[in-house]
């Protein structure tokens, strides 16, 4: 009988589904020299039953209970402090306020106090900051698979959010559809390494000499909501805003240059999707659709199931929305056409992560310069810069 250890490392998405659902407990996860987890199976305690290997997403295609017709919006959040906290239109809040307001429970990624990114549970509105905005770095799923079940099985409701190959890991580890489960999954354009982010991390507080004390992607009080870049908050509560163009990490993730190699052949880089609600940034929108444009974000939502649809409608009036179609998302969401394309670099860019100083590697392996229009663009103010963007589209 095949296990786990016995396949690919290259498809493996470390989802640890297959750690969570071995019935005696022969898989761990460990990190790998480009710093991302992957399987090791201990062989001594190995049955050889083969679940991890039936039920892996990667090599069976988990069912989603499609709508014939999917429904797709351009969405803001009416309460306009969550939908500025929020990395686009804030969508994701209103779904959590809900659930929580139902005495359930919310799983999602937040940063730890170590800035490690992980999936975990909320109970109540006071936490939901955690939950809010982008980590763009690959998150770890821990134990959350077990402890959802665990909450479904108590009939607590349960929403459950995450990059549409998490969300297939849930799925696969639970083998059936609990009625008190909503899924969110979100158009992912590729995990980078934790190992890489902690570099960069260590690499800021060497040049400052101070402790980071908080990181928020996207900060709509420095920039506005289309700029990748980042806010730190140290921890003498100063603060410094990173453009997405002098952060080599970034930089790297937006070139996808740095992405776990399963990502370059995404099976879920289509309009077929994994959760009952899709939620993305509706990139595009002051092209098609110029009065709904907010430059506090607006998210692209899409409805791939009933259940998705009924949840919808008990939201929908926290929501500003007009009906779109799937094509104008996709037109801007390469990650619904295809998987972000593998360069070259990518063959050897974590080749010497541990082997150089950072300064030297991102330089050397990464390939990473400031550009002169990077440098000119970070002297106009952002509103300036984003005025004229407008005008000039």
């Amino acid at each position: 009988m095949e296990n786990i250890s016995e396949l690919d490392k290259n498809n493996c998405t470390g989802c640890r589904m297959c750690e969570q659902i071995c019935p005696v407990k022969a898989i761990e996860f460990v990190e790998n020299e480009e710093g991302f987890i992957e399987p090791k199976v201990n062989e001594k305690k190995c049955i050889n039953c083969g679940l991890c290997f039936k039920r892996c997403p990667q090599l069976n295609d988990i069912k989603n209970n499609r709508l014939d017709e999917i429904k797709v919006y351009a969405a803001k959040n009416k309460n306009a402090e969550e939908q500025k906290e929020s990395s686009s239109g804030g969508i994701f809040s209103i779904l959590a306020n809900y659930v929580l307001e139902n005495n359930g429970i919310v799983y999602g990624c937040a940063f730890n106090s170590n800035l490690v990114a992980e999936q975990i549970a909320i109970k109540s509105k006071e936490e939901l900051y955690k939950l809010r905005g982008s980590k763009y770095v690959q998150s770890n799923t821990q134990n959350t698979f077990t402890e959802a079940k665990k909450d479904l099985d108590n009939n607590k409701l349960v929403l459950y959010s995450g990059t549409p190959c998490q969300i297939a890991g849930l799925k696969a580890f639970l083998d059936k559809d609990y009625e008190n489960l909503i899924t969110i999954d979100l158009v992912c354009h590729g995990v980078p390494s934790p190992k890489l982010w902690k570099k960069q991390l260590e690499e800021l507080e060497r040049k400052t000499k101070k402790k980071i004390k908080k990181i928020k992607f996207r900060d709509k009080d420095s920039h506005n909501w289309e700029d990748y870049g980042f806010s730190i908050v140290w921890e003498d509560n100063t603060n410094t805003y990173i453009p997405s163009g002098y952060s080599p990490y970034i930089k790297s993730f937006l070139e996808g240059k740095i992405c776990r190699e399963c990502c370059y052949r995404c099976k879920y880089s289509k309009e077929e999707r994994m959760g009952d609600i899709t939620v993305a940034d509706y990139w595009g929108i002051e092209k098609e659709y110029p009065d709904f444009y907010d430059k506090n974000g607006v998210s692209a939502v899409i409805i791939n199931t009933k259940k998705g649809e009924s949840i919808f409608k008990e939201i929908n009036c926290k929501i500003n929305y007009i009906n779109t179609k799937l094509d104008s998302v996709r037109k801007y969401n390469i990650n619904l056409n295809h998987p972000t394309i593998r360069p070259q670099i990518r063959k050897d860019v974590y080749k010497n992560i541990d082997n150089k100083k950072f300064i030297k590697y991102i330089k050397n392996d990464l390939k990473y310069k400031k550009k002169l229009k990077d440098q000119i663009k970070n002297l106009i103010p952002s509103k300036i810069r984003q005025h004229i963007k407008h005008r000039l589209k």
